[in-house]
């Protein structure tokens, strides 16, 4: 998603992590390579990574799942980007849906990794 000021890419657990893990996958760092490509060409100094996860499981496993997904993401971001790059990095739990958990589409839906950043003033 993108604004005039600000760019958020919202990952798909799916892509991205095996269920219930927070290891990344071998295709999960190529795209975060990609995006950290972008977030370089911007020359953004600050990045938020947010992750999130459906309201199965208890809200405390869930907690502490989408805060080591934000972490696992962020961790391939700042190796691949300058040290001057500040990050932001949260978990959500099973708060902030983006969709209703009453379905299995769903709950696929409120599983990600949400990095945003805002864009550089042309």
């Amino acid at each position: 998603m993108e604004t005039d000021t600000e760019v958020t890419y919202a990952l798909q657990s799916e892509v991205l992590f095996a269920k219930d893990s927070s290891q990344l996958s071998s295709s999960a760092q190529s795209r975060l390579t990609t995006i950290a490509a972008e977030i370089e060409q911007q020359a953004v100094t600050r990045v938020r990574v947010f992750g999130f996860t459906d309201d199965l499981g208890s809200s405390a496993h869930g907690d502490a799942l989408s805060q080591q997904r934000a972490n696992a993401v962020q961790a391939v971001l700042a190796d691949a980007l300058p040290s001057t790059v500040a990050f932001e990095t949260r978990g959500f739990g099973e708060r902030r849906p983006v969709a209703s958990n009453a379905t299995e589409a769903g709950r696929r839906e409120n599983r990600r990794v949400e990095i945003s950043f805002a864009r550089a003033a042309s």
